[in-house]
């Protein structure tokens, strides 16, 4: 990899160079959420702020991976569900009743970075101001560098500010625009935030966002099954993720959603691990959480599976109470239902099954084992945002477990098991849907997919 510090100074040896307007802006795919649909947002939230305001929406800022390595840019999830724009340094104002901008009065309008050939040659056309109404369906589109000219023109409109969360840890071009904001505006006083407008937003996804979501999802659930298929007590936890994420990224995921979890045998009892380079073991469990990314959209899927392909006893034990407590989850998200209505089905049936299994005394005891919540909607963020009642068009997870850990209070034979399963529901009127379903749930059909051969189980050493 070349070094950033070229790259700054070939960009500023280039910058008086402008690339040529009639260069085609690269757009590789048409599946997105389409330009009426983002205005259409803007406009709603527009109506929510209502007349004499305005509300600036900041991008995330790029970010630093270590010395001159950036981490792949993601915009923020309120930013990209209001404009759809991918590239870093930008801001969205909206501003209801109006603002004069170059003898135009516009009510929405882009701030993004300027085109620069030299820059270009190392990352890509750019879309920059002059075509970026066209694509993008928006108003009005400048220059980043002329924000004090936008926040001129909010002043002589005498708008009043919206408070607004901005992405955490601002920094480069978005940090110095939101430091401006903040000395410009002062101790004025602010209008109330707009989360709660976008959270009621974002919550019920339309039909575009569901037909996303389900590329998110089918792909997760098609890397699932390639894992199953591969698994075996030769490959490391590692190599499943690489299976997974070959998988996804082949169905067209462009991220994973979240780092994906692979632990197997005792670090399978661990909720977040992500380390996953340690070696199979036949006779453990494995606990795999891995959702990919499509459009900005995540999926969020967990599978646990024997590492040799057969379930042992207590293995089996386990994770038929986990399924019959998912099921008992998933049947009770119905419209008009508290979002949390599956918790207490659910914890019923994974006490009910440890009690029967003497691995508790009383319900009381189930926190020892299970201490998550049962699930949380998807969407933009793969902990997405909302709650409230169930709609049609909401999507959320489903996702029991139990984690017995090595020294647990019960017969040792079931230590090191842990058992997450994770599935993606559509709420509709006709009653939930199971989105990853793809991927198979009982015990017995995952025995079977195992028995078969998968991609990872083709040598890549040269024959």
């Amino acid at each position: 990899m070349l070094l950033a510090a070229t790259l700054v100074y070939l960009g500023t040896l280039t910058s008086s160079f402008q690339t040529p307007a009639q260069d085609p802006y690269p757009i590789w795919e048409t599946d997105g959420i389409s330009n009426n649909s983002l205005a259409a947002r803007r406009a709603r939230v527009m109506q929510e702020m209502g007349p004499g305001t305005f509300a600036v929406f900041f991008t995330n800022p790029e970010r630093n991976r270590n010395n001159d390595v950036d981490f792949r840019f993601r915009p923020d999830s309120n930013f990209l569900y209001l404009t759809g724009f991918n590239e870093p340094d930008a801001a969205l104002v909206l501003a209801p009743s109006g603002i004069e901008i170059s003898g135009k009065k516009v009510t929405e309008l882009l701030l993004l970075n300027d085109r620069n050939a030299g820059q270009e040659t190392w990352t890509g056309i750019r879309l920059g101001p002059e075509r970026a109404s066209g694509v993008l369906g928006i108003q009005v589109a400048i220059s980043n560098r002329k924000f004090s000219q936008v926040l001129d023109a909010i002043g002589k409109s005498g708008a009043q500010l919206c408070s607004l969360r901005n992405p955490p840890d601002l920094s480069g071009t978005v940090s110095t625009m939101a430091s401006d904001l903040k000395t410009w505006w002062g101790d004025k006083e602010k209008k109330s935030g707009l989360a709660s407008t976008l959270s009621k937003m974002r919550v019920v996804k339309s039909d575009e966002e569901i037909t996303l979501l389900k590329k998110a999802i089918e792909a997760s659930a098609l890397g699932h099954c390639e894992v199953l298929k591969s698994c075996d007590a030769t490959m490391r936890e590692s190599d499943l993720q690489a299976i997974f994420e070959y998988t996804i990224g082949r169905k067209g995921c462009e991220y994973v959603g979240y780092p994906s979890i692979v632990g197997c045998g005792p670090s399978s009892t661990i909720l977040h691990y992500e380390s996953d380079r340690a070696r199979l073991k036949a006779g453990d469990i494995v606990c795999m959480d891995a959702g990919g990314e499509y459009h900005g959209y995540s999926a969020d899927v967990t599978r646990s599976f024997p590492v040799n392909g057969k379930f042992s006893k207590e293995q089996k034990e386990i994770y038929n109470i986990v399924l019959a407590a998912q099921d008992a989850g998933i049947a009770a998200l119905k419209v008009g239902e508290p979002s949390s209505a599956s918790s207490s089905p659910a914890a019923k049936v994974l006490a009910d099954g440890l009690i029967k299994l003497g691995i508790i005394k009383s319900a009381d005891e189930l926190g020892r084992y299970y201490f998550h919540g049962i699930g949380h909607m998807i969407g933009l963020d793969v902990h997405d945002v909302g709650g409230g009642s169930l709609k049609p068009g909401m999507v959320m997870t489903v996702e029991p477990g139990i984690y017995i850990k090595a020294g647990s209070p019960c017969d040792p034979k079931y230590w090191n098991i842990g058992i997450r399963i994770e599935d993606d529901i559509l709420i509709t009127t006709a009653g939930p849907v199971n989105l990853s379903a793809m991927a198979p749930r009982k015990a017995e059909d995952i025995e079977k997919l195992m028995a078969q051969k998968g991609i990872g189980n083709i040598s890549l050493t040269d024959k």
